[in-house]
């Protein structure tokens, strides 16, 4: 890089950043956004949920496990997850605003861990029966994540993202773990280890995909 693109950088940073937080103050502002963001998160769980009952259904014990840790377990962690991700997408989309991911996702990451060293269950890292068991935990993650993924998508732009790889991370970040959230229904694999990889393996595959449509989805 010479040293004029070198002197040139923070010139056009702040240029995008002082474009970035005029059009939030003559558009978008941060609150609606935020309330339209955390709106289209809560919509996404429902059509999560409709298609891993669609593709998988609910696990047939799933009315006497609702009260169990393991089923409560999930849901935590997964809403942990989700909350951090929100949080992320909102700071992503405030022009000025810096997102900090350990501080939003440490909670899920320590629940998690957490978890899965007290785990005295003894069932299987792979699942009941693996790999079998991977390939559908991660894979139905991803597949109920992908409407979600594109409704969080939509709903950034009331808001002012400019990095928009990053942002479309972050998004994916939160659509996957609404879909993780929407596959405790149908997940039959009840080891705490279990959970905290795989669920993450597919929240973190759903974040890339996000991050790869982050560009395109989020121009302004």
């Amino acid at each position: 890089m010479t040293r004029d693109a070198t002197a040139r950088r923070p010139v056009t940073d702040d240029l995008v950043r002082r474009l970035a937080q005029e059009a939030g103050r003559s558009g978008a502002r941060p609150l609606s956004s935020t309330l339209v963001i955390a709106a289209v998160a809560v919509a996404a769980v429902p059509v999560s949920l409709a298609v891993v009952l669609t593709l998988l259904g609910a696990r047939t014990d799933l009315p006497a496990i609702l009260g169990s840790w393991i089923f409560l377990f999930k849901v935590a962690a997964m809403l942990l997850l989700a909350g951090g991700g929100l949080l992320l997408v909102r700071a992503a989309t405030i022009p000025g605003s810096v997102p900090k991911p350990a501080l939003a996702l440490a909670p899920a990451l320590l629940f998690l861990v957490a978890s899965a060293l007290a785990d005295r269950s003894g069932l299987p890292l792979a699942g009941a029966r693996p790999p079998f068991s991977v390939f559908v935990c991660v894979g139905s993650i991803v597949m109920a994540s992908l409407p979600a993924l594109a409704l969080v998508l939509v709903g950034m732009r009331r808001g002012i993202p400019t990095r928009l790889r990053r942002a479309g991370f972050f998004a994916g970040l939160l659509a996957g773990a609404v879909g993780a959230l929407a596959y405790t229904v149908a997940c039959v694999n009840d080891g705490a280890a279990f959970v905290a990889l795989w669920y993450l393996v597919a929240v973190v595959l759903v974040a890339g995909l996000g991050a790869a449509a982050g560009p395109r989805a989020l121009a302004w």
